[in-house]
């Protein structure tokens, strides 16, 4: 009857490396279909997206091109507002000359105007001097 003891116990040992196996088994295969699963609604996830994504508008397109064409034509009016701005800074240039010159000559003018009218006025003091008549030359004799 010891026999029958003894081999129970001799077969529980046995039984248990079969036992372990399949559970490793079983977790390496749950570790797989965890990986697996994980990789598969990254990949449902893109396609999703790739899915939702509409196709290209011709509408959309043309909405650039004719945005593109907006700025083209904003960046050509700045070029000439600045060609503007420096043509109005020669304009406003040569028109301070000008002034400048124009005070001057003025300047020059009004002094000349005070000539002579200094000189009017003093050959208006003088009349009495200009109405006497000249003394009449000598006559020589021989």
């Amino acid at each position: 009857m010891t026999d029958d003891r003894s081999t129970p116990a001799d077969a529980r040992p046995g039984s248990t490396l079969p036992l372990m196996v399949a559970i490793l088994a079983l977790i390496v295969a749950a570790a797989g279909l965890w990986m697996s699963y994980g990789n598969a609604t990254k990949i449902a996830a893109t396609q999703q997206q790739a899915a939702v994504a509409p196709p290209p508008d011709p509408a959309i397109e043309q909405m650039k091109q004719t945005l593109s064409s907006l700025q083209q034509a904003v960046q050509g009016l700045q070029e000439d507002q600045q060609k503007l701005g420096a043509q109005v800074g020669d304009v406003q240039q040569k028109t301070s000359a000008r002034q400048g010159e124009q005070k001057l000559i003025s300047d020059q003018l009004g002094a000349l105007s005070a000539r002579v009218n200094s000189l009017e006025s003093a050959r208006a003091d003088t009349p009495a001097a200009a109405s006497q008549p000249a003394p009449a030359p000598q006559k020589r004799k021989r």
